[in-house]
């Protein structure tokens, strides 16, 4: 069945707009490229389309498969007047071009979007001088299928699988910076590492307890960025000299003779940073600062229609689908970041590539808008 003018609404037609906007053509003809998956011969769902369709699942993600192509072919006859139409494809033709894709494109995908945005003006997000970037998790629940068993359950009384995602995000713009994805079973803590590869100098990691560790704390001090971490641990901080605005210095055991500077909270709570100086980074400025951190959980959920639920819900069936989609999630996401920061004012497009292809994108200029017709 073709599209028709009839089908969709105003909006569902605008955000397939905003959608291709946000990903152009010539952008996913080098993700393409870059991941080894170009078309070897006409298809009726080509890997570029397939890639708007795994997005806009994310942004549609109360309806099913075939409504979602639905949505995405109408919004593209409608950003051609009408001029162009195609056939709707089958649920099983949709999940084979799904499976045929992978998630390499999506991950590459992400990479190429993943970077810092211009902040708005005036925004007062640094601090002690510092950028502030938070590092945190999350878990998506996913269907139990013989497949996604793989992924494990994160206790004895859990329904389905679940897959833990940790993320980088700068404290300025909530735009993120560097993801990674593990199974149930890989708590913050072993995921972590894979991401300090994005962090530098001139830069203050905000985590939470599932960041805690000496090991892990050696490592990203190691990078020269400054640390401020919550822990739920009251003992182990031997106090070695106190400040006058609270806090103390101490050198816990087993932790390579580093000296922290303790920040106590409520109960057995505890801040705890590289940031030694008071005058410089005064306690009370580092309590609010935390306070404030991005949380991934409604980070996401802001994206989602199950905004009431504790855990976000997935719906591939297989482990690679299931990568592929988490991927686009965390695209649209850094999509919509960047739509906000056009809307305080700072005009924003993603950066010259940074994916190397050897050769230029095929289509990447006088193609169709989709290659598909």
């Amino acid at each position: 069945m073709k599209t028709e003018p009839v089908h969709g609404r105003l909006a569902d037609h605008l955000s397939i707009g905003i959608l291709t906007s946000a990903f152009p053509v010539p952008l996913l003809d080098e993700v393409v490229l870059a991941s080894g998956c170009a078309d070897q011969r006409r298809r009726a769902l080509p890997a570029r389309l397939t890639i708007y369709y795994v997005l806009a699942l994310c942004m549609f993600p109360d309806r099913n498969y075939d409504e979602v192509m639905r949505l995405l072919l109408n919004g593209l006859s409608w950003r051609s007047h009408w001029a162009k139409s195609w056939e709707v494809p089958s649920v099983s033709a949709i999940s084979r071009a799904r499976a045929r894709l992978g998630a390499e494109p999506l991950r590459v995908l992400f990479r190429r979007v993943a970077v810092p945005l211009p902040e708005p003006v005036a925004t007062g997000s640094r601090l002690a001088g510092l950028r502030p970037v938070t590092m945190d998790g999350t878990a998506l629940t996913v269907p139990e299928t013989r497949d996604n068993a793989a992924f494990g359950y994160p206790n004895e009384s859990a329904r389905l699988p679940c897959v833990r995602v940790v993320a980088v995000v700068d404290g300025g713009t909530h735009a993120l910076i560097d993801a990674t994805i593990g199974g149930s079973g890989a708590d913050r803590q072993a995921l972590a590492p894979r991401l300090l590869r994005s962090l530098e100098p001139g830069v203050l990691l905000l985590a939470g307890p599932g960041a805690r560790g000496a090991e892990l704390w050696r490592q990203a001090a190691g990078t020269g960025t400054h640390l401020l971490w919550r822990t739920g641990k009251a003992g182990g901080f031997p106090v070695a000299r106190r400040l006058g605005d609270g806090s103390f210095l101490s050198r816990p055991p087993g932790w390579a003779d580093a000296l922290l500077r303790v920040i106590p909270l409520s109960g057995t709570e505890r801040l705890i940073t590289t940031l030694l100086d008071p005058g410089r980074a005064p306690a009370p400025d580092l309590v609010a600062r935390y306070a404030e951190r991005w949380v991934m959980d409604r980070a996401l959920a802001w994206l989602r229609s199950d905004r009431g639920g504790a855990v976000l819900a997935l719906r591939s069936r297989t482990p690679e689908t299931v990568a592929q989609e988490i991927w686009a999630l965390l695209c649209v996401y850094q999509a919509a970041r960047a739509l906000t920061c056009r809307g305080a004012g700072r005009a924003w497009v993603w950066p010259a590539s940074r994916v190397r292809t050897g050769r230029r994108a095929e289509g990447a200029a006088g193609a169709e808008p989709l290659g598909i017709a």
